[in-house]
């Protein structure tokens, strides 16, 4: 017993003969480590802030140049606009029609999306470098759909693509849209 009464005495002197930090070596202390974590947020906060405002600035040259530089139209020709669909009769009907580039940015592609009376879900499709167009070019197009999916064709939009630097993006403000969409026995015999 007496020896653990010795060893416990030792160590109560171990600790005491141990000096705290000072108060003011402390409030340095936790000066200094405030600051260093301010400069990490703030580091982090400008990257983050940059990113940011170059995402919009780039979204938004993408906008400035959809709305004034592309407006793609379907052709009307005696105020008929030139998109029909042809009913052959077969499983696979086509959408057919004439669009024109009327602005100085070379158009891309287009995508289409046709909505029918049998669904209200559309039909997307890519019409690839086929419907690549330069200023004031207008061009005949078409593609087919299943009218057993999507019965008779109500709407048609037509969406140009463009490229901004090397990426291709969308101009979705720049969309040319068409209801009036008539059997081609109609419009191209008229």
């Amino acid at each position: 017993m007496m020896i653990t009464k010795k060893r416990q005495g030792n160590k109560m002197r171990v600790f005491r003969s141990r000096k705290a930090v000072s108060p003011l070596i402390a409030t340095v202390l936790l000066i200094a480590f405030a600051v260093a974590l301010g400069a990490v947020v703030m580091n982090w906060g400008r990257g983050y802030v940059e990113d940011t405002a170059n995402i919009a600035r780039e979204r938004s040259d993408t906008e400035v140049r959809c709305a004034s530089e592309v407006d793609v139209d379907i052709v009307e020709i005696d105020n008929i606009p030139q998109v029909c669909y042809n009913d052959s009769g077969a499983a696979n009907n086509t959408i057919e029609f004439i669009v024109e580039n009327k602005q100085s940015r070379k158009v891309e592609k287009l995508h289409a999306r046709l909505i029918g009376e049998g669904t209200r879900v559309p039909l997307t499709v890519d019409l690839g470098v086929n419907s690549s167009m330069e200023t004031n070019e207008a061009k005949y197009l078409n593609f087919s759909y299943v009218e057993a999916t999507y019965g008779l064709p109500q709407q048609l939009k037509l969406t140009p693509y463009i490229k901004v630097g090397a990426i291709e993006v969308a101009c979705p403000s720049s969309a040319e849209i068409e209801t009036t969409i008539k059997p081609c026995t109609e419009v191209w015999n008229d």
